[in-house]
């Protein structure tokens, strides 16, 4: 019998798969990837806004009560030794002095930096104290489960008028 179809013989023959493209897949495992990221952005903002803000609540409570001493001691290394703990102190006093106590706190922005060196909060709040308002900008430094004072600044226009 004669076949009408040359054959080649099994060893040449090459049989490629169909080949499949799993694009459904592809897009549940890129979308499951960007939604883990952004919840891990979004649950460290959030744990950076809780302690931040009571961190804030803590300090206030402290210039409140006079207790400068216990701000620095509390403070991170670093604020410590940018200047001499009596000028700190005498800094903390004038504040308090000039403004009063603080009344009300505002969040206005809150920026979380976690790198290889370590996690720093930066929180800026509009403050009202008995004798005015301040735009204050704490940076803190994790330390732990809390948060240690690593720079404060402080804006009033309560500074300048007499």
């Amino acid at each position: 019998m004669a076949t009408l179809f040359p054959t080649t013989p099994a060893t040449q023959q090459s049989v490629k798969p169909p080949r499949i493209i799993l694009w459904k897949w592809t897009l549940i495992a890129t979308g499951l990837c960007v939604t883990f990221l952004l919840w891990e952005c979004g649950s460290g903002i959030y744990q950076g806004y809780r302690v931040g803000d009571a961190s804030v609540h803590h300090f206030h409570q402290e210039l409140n009560d006079g207790k400068y001493d216990q701000i620095c001691q509390e403070a991170d290394a670093a604020f410590r030794e940018s200047e001499d703990h009596d000028k700190l102190v005498a800094f903390f006093r004038g504040v308090h002095s000039k403004l009063g106590n603080v009344t009300a706190e505002k969040l206005n922005n809150i920026n979380v930096n976690a790198s290889t060196s370590g996690t720093r909060i930066t929180t800026s709040y509009t403050t009202t104290f008995t004798a005015g308002t301040a735009d204050e900008t704490f940076t803190w430094a994790k330390s732990g489960r809390g948060l240690k004072l690593l720079a404060y600044d402080i804006r009033s226009s309560a500074f300048v008028l007499q």
